[in-house]
């Protein structure tokens, strides 16, 4: 017997879905009318063998969630949103049920472990960079150092890690190949060329930065994980520049 593409597709992905509260006959119904075009519910019942009862119900169920509209009063018809719709549309509840899951399970429990095992994983944005970079960089020791933007490397920043250098004297610092940085006495630097984004690391924190679109963000991260896997990457770039 030959197979069904749309059976088949809806077999593999009615577990995930089903995760959602999302049913394979609202998957069916929905495909349908994406597929087949508008029809009424006694066309649907008839064509996927679903009980002309049944059928109002997850109708019902497809137009709360935004996925078909209804035309007409009597007979009313059905039509599917267009794809790129659904697919926004279901991004979106898999935020929303993320959220509820952080909020009712990932914050209670963290709250009941002790404030050293609790992390924070944070975007920074591109008018908040210096002013996390200097608090990591004032909080910090055993500081590792990477600039490979030139409007990163201002002044206030170069004052900032001359004045960290006398207080921590493992602090490094790779600069890409193309900037020009003042000489300060004891600091370790070295130069790379082609290097990819820049950040900040410590001993207990990590500031990763990029550029996209000319504008600098950021991440922030005092999980230990990420901060070892970003001091074990500088250490590699550490090695290879000069």
């Amino acid at each position: 017997m030959d197979s069904n593409p749309l059976e088949d597709t809806l077999a593999r992905v009615s577990r995930f879905a089903s995760i959602l509260g999302i049913s394979r006959a609202e998957l069916r119904i929905y495909s349908t009318l994406l597929l087949e075009g508008r029809m009424t519910a006694r066309q649907l019942a008839e064509q996927l063998g679903i009980s002309y009862t049944k059928i109002y119900s997850l109708l019902t169920k497809l137009e709360e969630r935004g996925w078909i509209k209804r035309l007409g009063k009597k007979p009313a018809v059905y039509e599917a949103i267009p794809l790129r719709d659904l697919w926004a549309s279901i991004k979106k509840m898999i935020e929303i049920k993320v959220d509820e899951f952080e909020k009712e399970f990932i914050e209670p429990l963290s709250s009941l472990l002790s404030p050293s095992s609790t992390y924070s994983i944070t975007m920074i944005p591109s008018d908040k960079i210096k002013s996390t970079f200097y608090e990591i960089l004032d909080e910090g020791n055993k500081v590792s150092i990477a600039i490979s933007y030139p409007e990163l490397l201002s002044e206030d920043i170069i004052q900032a890690i001359k004045a960290k250098s006398y207080t921590s004297p493992d602090l490094r610092v790779i600069i890409q190949s193309d900037i020009n940085i003042p000489e300060i006495s004891g600091l370790q630097i070295r130069k790379l060329s082609n290097m990819f984004g820049s950040g900040l690391i410590t001993s207990t924190a990590v500031l990763l930065i990029i550029k996209n679109a000319d504008k600098l963000s950021g991440l922030f991260s005092n999980h230990k994980y990420i901060v070892d896997i970003a001091t074990v990457y500088f250490n590699h770039l550490w090695i290879q520049a000069k």
